[in-house]
């Protein structure tokens, strides 16, 4: 009986993928749900301290999306109203408020299900342009969000070049400001694993390896700096995986291009993280040797590597870290290796049962 074999796991990339929507124009700010945010101004708090602190607030609230949406779009409101009197009145608008509008419309297009995501990201980039034209110097982090935007919106490979410009003036900037390794360390890591995240979800033509070399490129930096960390190791082995994702993205059936290009690529990764002992780092660990087994000839190798890759899922398992489309490659596996019928067996078995 043919055993059945778990295929490679692109959930990934899946997961990261947002959904395509019609551009109609910002025109949602007066719905019912969106909140109305009363500024009180008390003693020496300005108006505009209170709107930063409400939008600190919504930062604080993403895991709740519903309240988060409520507080950006209460906002996105105050700053449209704050800016229109300002406007009214002959008054000077505080750059800050171009900042806060810019990364509230970034951030709402994020967490919120909207059918005009493109045009709340279109007006994101203005505000946030105004806010580095305007402030001397302009904060990293507009930078940065600004980058953040500019890869949502690009279509073209110059596109592209121009959001990771923006991502080098914001660490450039941060440099400046706060060259300490305690605090720059940290940030750029979490700039190259959002650069990374953009790469694997995979929306535009080929635009992962500009991203993965801009990533790889400051991960060398650190590394030359002596900062080499299991966050390090962790996001080299990362840059290794969707290099290697990007080759069996292009099989057909059962043929890997450049087979033994795409094994090496995956056996270096694995090998950044044998000491991995928990969250995305054990995950990526088992889904590299899952497909480390996918591309093996040999079926005493690809039964070892899978082999491995249970292992890890289980340690995972354990963690209470499994997602679902791993355990059911455990199951896959391990109801090959009991020799019950696969799912393909089944199918061929029904196939004949109708023929006869």
């Amino acid at each position: 009986m043919k055993k059945k074999r778990p295929m490679g796991l692109k959930a990934r990339a899946e997961q990261s993928k947002k959904k395509s929507k019609p551009n109609q124009g910002v025109s949602d700010f007066d719905e019912e749900n969106t909140a109305t945010v009363m500024l009180k101004n008390e003693g020496d708090v300005t108006e505009m301290d209170e709107l930063e602190g409400i939008f600190d607030s919504a930062m604080g609230e993403l895991n709740d999306s519903e309240r988060a949406t409520t507080l950006l779009r209460g906002t996105i409101h105050e700053c449209d109203r704050i800016l229109r009197v300002t406007d009214e009145q002959g008054g000077a608008v505080e750059p800050r408020l171009y900042y806060i509008y810019g990364a509230a419309l970034y951030t709402l297009s994020e967490v919120a299900e909207l059918s005009d995501a493109r045009a709340y990201l279109e007006l994101a980039k203005h505000r946030l342009e105004q806010a580095r034209e305007a402030m001397e110097p302009p904060m990293w982090r507009v930078h940065s969000t600004l980058a953040q935007t500019m890869l949502e919106l690009a279509t073209a490979d110059s596109e592209i070049a121009g959001a990771l410009e923006s991502f080098d003036c914001a660490l450039d900037t941060l440099a400046k400001s706060a060259p300490s390794e305690p605090v720059l360390v940290p940030e750029t890591l979490a700039i190259v694993d959002l650069v990374f995240s953009f790469a694997e979800r995979g929306r535009l033509p080929d635009p992962s390896m500009a991203l993965i070399e801009w990533g790889e490129n400051k991960l060398c930096e650190l590394d030359a700096a002596g900062s080499e960390t299991p966050l390090v190791s962790y996001l080299r082995a990362r840059a290794l995986w969707i290099r290697a994702s990007e080759l069996l993205e292009q099989q057909s059936e059962d043929e890997v291009p450049e087979k033994h290009k795409v094994a090496e690529l995956l056996a270096a990764a694995n090998g950044l993280l044998e000491d991995a002992q928990s969250g995305d780092a054990l995950l990526l660990r088992g889904e590299i040797q899952l497909n480390l087994g996918n591309v093996q000839d040999d079926e005493e190798e690809q039964e070892r590597f899978y082999g491995l890759a249970v292992a890890t899922f289980r340690q995972a398992q354990e963690n209470g870290e499994l997602p679902e489309q791993f355990a059911q490659f455990i199951r896959d596996f391990e109801q090959g290796d009991d020799g019950g019928d696969s799912d393909d067996d089944i199918e061929d078995e029904d196939e004949d049962e109708n023929e006869e």
